[in-house]
């Protein structure tokens, strides 16, 4: 049996978007993905897709269900033409397994499903704010002394890796965006020097970088265009409140004298 050129083409065009979009589902007229199958907590889920037959003007209703039935999260998405989007991020107390986003619009009605892996968190204090740090299992990662270098838009962080038995470990960096930001960019993280390579994310209000760290690294270096300042607000504060309080103290040593 012969099998047209045109039918192989076909074949390889499903075959490849299977493959790239994960989290997929078709039903009763709406398309819907997320953006992946596997997540862990402080990633950001998005759950996209389209209608086929755009009946009014109200939003597509996505309610998204933990694996105890229980409503995680609920998005109202407006319809562009006939595409909708919904983004979230996925809390830290979240507990694993698989949830269900259920997509409703008009009578048309999908779902879609992903997985959340539980994972360690520990935390990383910058002045008066703090760096969230997740990976999968046993952290194996301690991180030491910070600083802050606001002339070089730049943060060092001591790391102590000699407890990691591969080549490398997977952390994923949650990163208040008052800490270290570059805006309409990616921040630059190295490790001993190297420029590492992180896949990048962003709420209004933290950046979250998943990087590789080789084994034997001693520290990292973010690189932002802003940088929390060194002494920070509180700190700065109470500089402020001095500085009137020796000029309060001077005048009123000059009136009794």
């Amino acid at each position: 049996m012969r099998i047209s050129k045109n039918a192989i083409l076909l074949f390889s065009l499903l075959s490849i978007s299977l493959i790239a979009f994960p989290a997929y589902a078709d039903s009763s007229g709406i398309t819907a993905i997320a953006n992946k199958d596997y997540y862990q907590q402080g990633d950001k889920v998005i759950i996209s897709g389209s209608v086929t037959h755009v009946v009014d003007g109200n939003p597509v209703t996505i309610i998204i269900r933990n694996p105890m039935g229980n409503v995680y999260d609920v998005g109202q998405p407006d319809l562009l033409n006939n595409l909708f989007v919904h983004d979230f991020v996925i809390n830290d107390n979240s507990i694993g397994g698989v949830y269900t986003a259920t997509i409703r619009y008009d009578t048309q009605t999908t779902q879609v499903q992903f997985t959340i892996n539980a994972s360690v968190l520990t935390t990383i204090q910058v002045i008066d704010s703090q760096i969230k740090v997740r990976t999968n299992g046993t952290n194996l990662v301690k991180y030491g002394d910070v600083s802050v270098s606001p002339s070089n838009n730049e943060i060092t962080i001591a790391l102590d890796t000699s407890q990691v038995t591969t080549n490398i470990v997977d952390q994923q960096y949650q990163i208040p965006k008052r800490i270290v930001d570059t805006p309409g960019g990616e921040i630059v993280l190295k490790v001993d020097g190297n420029q590492i390579r992180c896949d990048q994310s962003e709420t209004n209000i933290i950046r979250i970088l998943d990087c590789p760290i080789p084994a034997g690294s001693k520290e990292i270096e973010l690189f932002g265009t802003t940088v929390i300042p060194e002494f920070g607000p509180l700190a700065g504060l109470a500089i402020s409140l001095s500085i009137i309080a020796v000029v309060v103290l001077s005048r009123i040593t000059k009136i009794h004298f």
